[in-house]
């Protein structure tokens, strides 16, 4: 019988140098492990500090380095080759940086007091869609900790009908930030175990999920911050990992992804060509009767889904030109361009996995609305391809909440034009650079 062949070492980065890989002295899962072992420490560092946003510049230090240590890990993963313990030493640093975090009083964001809030609103027979958190019927429910802290109380939800429905699961057992906390966490583990087995089962091995597992952004924004992101995440990774194989199952998670935040239906028309009939029908029907409820309810004078639409604005850059050459129609004009580009991968017969993260990308750069943790939905792909150039902008993206000293501003801050250009910039300047260089590769050979 012939001894285990070993797997090849892998190639993560996407405009990688050519040649061959060496070898690592160390054997790779004891070398990850180790720098896996810094991240860890550098987020308990973080979870020390008493407010992120007072002590921006501090905070921002140690992101820095967290960044650091998971560039080592991404350098670490090319290099490495499979071996059986690799799933456990990635499965037990994600788990443990985000335990690490789950202690963290928000301060960079206070959206988590509004999941709070709604949860115990809907939790309490109320109806967020058309109560907002000032309505004289709620004043019973008021208290210390969580109604003076939300965000626009004047307007009321913006989230889907499965969102509210998963914040107020949440309220009815434990109405706490908390609580919260470790809901949006739980389904992101999940999310690193699926990407986990969706790697390892494209026999590449458990590495490349390591480019969502372990990044500090992910990290910093759902098991710091507390944003729900991840719990809509599970239904659009869930759909494009069954789409082939269980593709009844893949239309359920995208129609229930959809209807706790909007942004998985950006891969429907993507698995609408693949699916077979009868999950196309259940998806659209799951669709229509779920959308049409939320769209029915967000109708009111103080609806903020139309807030959101109408005037929102954070951390822009392409959309700041659109808006000045074309003025009202800039947010039109954005949505035809995500369309457009979703036409022609659909017309290029992409696979739904690299149709959507297309669409997404550009979504993300044409949005007039880019908080650092939209990029989750950007970081869930890496593990297909990791993009130095995207997973630089998950670095440089903290500059959005201040640039070291807290803004004076504070939670209504925003972040300067020269600043945003640096912001995305240096991430643009780094594509184009491995762009000249694959293209003076190809030109040598």
């Amino acid at each position: 019988m012939e001894p285990p062949r070993r797997a090849p070492p892998l190639r993560l980065i996407e405009g990688g140098g050519a040649g061959t890989a060496q070898r690592v002295d160390l054997e790779p899962p004891l070398a990850i492990a180790t720098v896996g072992t810094g991240l860890v420490l550098t987020t308990v560092w973080m979870a020390r500090l008493p407010s992120w946003a007072s002590e921006l510049g501090a905070f921002q230090g140690l992101f820095a380095v967290a960044f650091v240590f998971f560039a080592l890990a991404l350098a670490s993963a090319r290099r490495a080759h499979a071996t059986r313990h690799d799933a456990l030493v990635l499965l037990v640093v994600a788990l443990a940086a985000r335990v690490a975090l789950l202690p963290v009083k928000p301060t960079l964001s206070d959206d988590v007091y509004r999941y709070v809030w709604e949860g115990r609103v809907v939790a309490h027979g109320g109806n967020p869609y058309r109560q907002n958190p000032l309505d004289p019927a709620l004043v019973s429910l008021r208290d210390r900790e969580i109604h003076p802290r939300i965000n626009h109380p004047e307007l009321a939800t913006i989230y889907p009908p499965l969102g509210l429905a998963g914040f107020a699961l949440v309220s009815s057992i434990s109405p706490t930030v908390w609580a919260m906390k470790l809901w949006i966490v739980l389904h992101d583990l999940v999310i690193v175990w699926v990407l986990l087995r969706w790697s390892r089962e494209r026999g590449v091995g458990p590495w490349p999920a390591l480019a969502y597992a372990w990044n500090p952004l992910v990290l910093i924004e759902y098991a710091g911050q507390g944003h729900n992101d991840p719990t809509a995440l599970l239904g659009l990774v869930l759909a494009l990992y069954w789409c082939e194989r269980r593709p009844l199952a893949s239309a359920v998670a995208l129609a229930l992804g959809s209807l706790v935040k909007l942004a998985p239906l950006i891969a429907l028309p993507f698995l609408l060509v693949r699916w077979p009939n009868r999950a196309r029908a259940l998806a659209l029907g799951v669709l229509v009767l779920g959308l049409g409820f939320f769209w029915g309810q967000t109708r009111g004078q103080d609806s903020g889904l139309l807030a959101y639409w109408h005037s929102w604005l954070n951390n822009e850059l392409l959309f700041h030109y659109l808006a000045l050459v074309t003025g009202d129609l800039a947010r039109w004009i954005a949505i035809t361009i995500v369309a457009s580009v979703i036409g022609v991968a659909l017309s290029r017969k992409l696979d739904p996995a690299s149709g959507a993260r297309l669409a997404t990308r550009t979504a993300f750069l044409v949005s007039p609305v880019a908080h650092p943790w939209y990029l989750g939905w950007v970081l869930v792909y890496e593990p297909l391809g990791p993009s130095l150039p995207w997973l630089l902008l998950s670095a440089t993206a903290i500059l959005s909440y201040g640039v070291l000293v807290p803004p004076l501003e504070g939670g209504r801050f925003h972040l300067s034009l020269g600043w945003r250009w640096i912001e995305y910039g240096a991430p643009l300047m780094l594509w184009l650079c491995l762009r000249l260089r694959r293209w003076r590769f190809h030109e040598g050979t």
